[in-house]
Formats: structure tokens, sequence, C-alpha cells
């Protein structure tokens, strides 16, 4: 008699357990805003990092499709243009007059992503979605030289373009706001990693428009 009353207490709880709809299917908009941390690999016991910088802030402009609760999108990523002093200083040259240079390197880039992932509905208001991304990326690596002596000043600078491609996976979560609009806070890390880097790493605050 208790087995049969702790069935039927079992078969209601799950009974009561709240179910949560699928994602309406169609199309969407969207736009991240992300903060992306690159740590650089050593090259013959150098650190990259000491030369290029290695934060960025950058947007990511999206659009997007929903089919139940799996998600596809487009995406194209721009950053902002990082610079980094990798040496300063000043020496006295012969003629009695003080001398000074500074040397600086700049990195930026942007791309397409080519996106997926999956909503998991844990309650009204929230999904739990991983995800992963394909993107392929121009960058532009720069440096410049800049000599200050007896008042005149010389700037030596030039700029190289580089193409590559990363895959990142990460986890976000979504707050609905209703059923058109959500927010959504991500971070994600790289399984294949741009070409001298160890790992990429993006924390990202998102909305999405659906149609």
């Amino acid at each position: 008699m208790k087995i049969r009353n702790k069935i039927i207490a079992l078969i209601i709880s799950l009974i009561a357990i709240p179910t949560f709809a699928l994602a309406k299917d169609g199309p969407y908009v969207g736009v991240k805003a992300a903060n992306i941390n690159i740590n650089y690999e050593k090259i013959d016991g150098v650190d990259i990092g000491l030369i290029l910088p290695s934060e960025f802030n950058a947007w990511d402009f999206n659009i997007g499709y929903n089919l139940g609760n799996s998600f596809f999108e487009l995406g194209y990523i721009k950053s902002n243009t990082e610079n980094k002093n990798i040496a300063s200083g000043s020496f006295t040259s012969t003629s009695g007059g003080a001398t000074t240079y500074s040397l600086n390197s700049s990195l930026k880039f942007d791309g397409y992503r080519v996106g997926a992932g999956h909503n998991f509905p844990i309650s009204k208001e929230f999904n739990i979605k991983p995800f992963i991304n394909y993107y392929e990326i121009d960058m532009t690596v720069g440096g410049s030289l800049t000599i200050n002596s007896g008042g005149t000043t010389v700037t030596l600078s030039g700029s190289a373009p580089a193409n590559d491609s990363m895959i990142d996976a990460g986890l976000g979560l979504d707050y609905i706001i209703n059923d058109k609009s959500k927010i959504s806070l991500s971070y994600a890390q790289t399984l294949d990693s741009l070409g001298s880097t160890d790992k990429v790493e993006t924390w990202a605050l998102a909305f999405n428009y659906q149609f």
C-alpha cells in the first residue's frame, strides 16, 4: 500500500513539473558587445603577448533563425584597434642632445562567424544555451617607432594584413523579455585557436529581436 502511494505521489510530482514551450520558429536579428582576451604562444621563448595587445572590445552584428529550440546564426564581428607600448626610453647623443624614442604595436580584426546552438528552458524567463561558432578572421598588425631629437619628431610606421580561422564553444544565459526579445550573457573559449595563440576567451552581452 505504501509503495503504491509512493508511485502515485511520484506521478503527481512529475505532472506538476512545469513544461515550457518551444521557441517560436522564425528569423531574428541581434547585436553583441564582446570583450575578447587573447593568450598568445611563446615563439623561441618569446611571449608574443609582450609584443602585441591582448584585450579587445568588439561588436558582433548577426542574423539568425530559430528552429524549435535550436538556432543558427551568421554574424559579422569587428574589434577596436588596440595599441601596446613595447619599449620607450631616452639617450644622449654624441652632440650632447637628448633623444627619446617609443616603439609601439597595434592590432585590430574583423570577420565573419557561423554559429549554432540549442536553448534549454529552465523557466519561463530563462534559457541556458550551449553554442559553437566558426570564424574567418582578417587581422591588421601594425607597428610604429617615434624618435624625438632636438625638437624634431620622426615617426616610422607600417602595417601588414593577415587572416586565419578559429572555432570556439561556450555557454549562455538568456533572459526572455517577451515573446520577441531577449538579452543574453555568454562565455566562450576556443577549441581551435588562431595562429600563434594558446586560447581566446570571449565574454559577451547580447540583445536579440525576433520577427
